[in-house]
C-alpha cells in the first residue's frame, strides 16, 4: 500500500478489506479505549473517542453502501427472471 495505490484497480475484495479493517478499528476503540479508565474519567476525553467511534461507523456504512452499489449480487439479478 505505498506509493503505487492509485495505480491498483480496485476490486470488491477491496471494499470487504476496507469494511473489515473499519470494524477491527472500531471495535478496538469501543472495548479498549471508550472503557479505558482514564477516558471515563476525563469527560471531554470521553466524548472525542465517542465522536471518533461514531465517525468510524460512518465510514464502515458507507464503505458497506459502496461495496454494495459498485458490486451488486448477480444472484439477485438472476432472481429476478
Amino acid at each position: 500500500m505505498g506509493r503505487n495505490r492509485n495505480i491498483v484497480k480496485l476490486d470488491k475484495y477491496h471494499y470487504h478489506e476496507a469494511l473489515d479493517r473499519t470494524f477491527m478499528i472500531e471495535n478496538i476503540a469501543t472495548e479498549y479505549l471508550a472503557e479505558h479508565l482514564v477516558i471515563q474519567k476525563h469527560p471531554e476525553l470521553r466524548k472525542k473517542v465517542e465522536t471518533a467511534i461514531d465517525l468510524l461507523i460512518d465510514v464502515y456504512q458507507e464503505i458497506g453502501r459502496l461495496e454494495f452499489e459498485l458490486f451488486p449480487d448477480p444472484k439477485k439479478d438472476s432472481d429476478k427472471q
